[in-house]
């Protein structure tokens, strides 16, 4: 399907995941959907990015050649192909047999700073994925982790605490996918202690099941 043709039928809101499917087995769909993410500025772009993000999550081999121009969609001015970009690297981290995500790393983890909580939380909530990839930054991401409850968020301009509580249940439920391989086990679990009290009472809960999971 060339990008005219394909640029028709988004504008029909297909379903997403049987169109990524046959991306995975049709160069010139996928290519399509690359060229439409850069030329276009119509909410079909999110719709590219996210055909693009689901066959990352079930063939990440297909789509790491294009792991370069998935990189420069964290500069994207629009939130929705930065956050779609940020999902994806992640997924490409298991199959980064060049080792590209290296020169990426400070840029990408300097997000979990971003004033802008879902940017920060869409690093925070996938960092899991690239420790299992790459045990060796283990110690250094989770010491990032370990910085939200410092950082300052915002919601309408202003510095937000909730963000900041909404973005440490993330990074609990990232803690949770590799805290049996950690070396900064102790850490992780000071860190749900602090959340006990939680003024959100659902990451409060989080911190309880992970002490009660782990704290023993």
């Amino acid at each position: 399907m060339d990008k005219h043709s394909l640029l028709a039928y988004l504008k029909t809101k297909p379903e997403l995941i049987p169109l990524a499917i046959q991306a995975g087995g049709n160069r010139e769909l996928l290519e399509s959907f690359f060229s439409i993410v850069q030329t276009e500025h119509s909410p079909v772009r999110y719709s590219c990015t996210k055909a693009i993000r689901i066959l990352s999550e079930q063939q990440p081999r297909i789509v790491y050649s294009y792991f370069d121009e998935i990189a420069s969609w964290l500069h994207d001015a629009n939130s929705f192909v930065k956050w779609d970009g940020i999902l994806i690297l992640a997924n490409l981290a298991a199959v980064d047999t060049e080792n590209h995500f290296s020169r990426l790393y400070e840029e990408y983890f300097a997000l979990l700073r971003c004033p802008q909580m879902i940017t920060a939380a869409n690093v925070a909530g996938n960092a899991w994925k690239i420790v299992q990839a790459r045990p060796e930054w283990e110690p250094d991401i989770t010491k990032r982790l370990l910085e939200v409850p410092h950082m300052v968020y915002l919601h309408h301009g202003e510095p937000s605490p909730e963000c900041t509580r909404v973005l440490c249940g993330h990074v609990l439920d990232c803690f949770d996918h590799y805290f049996d391989e950690s070396n900064h086990q102790a850490d992780m679990l000071r860190f749900a202690q602090s959340l006990l009290d939680c003024p959100r009472k659902a990451v409060a809960r989080r911190a309880a099941r992970f002490l009660h999971q782990y704290g023993h």
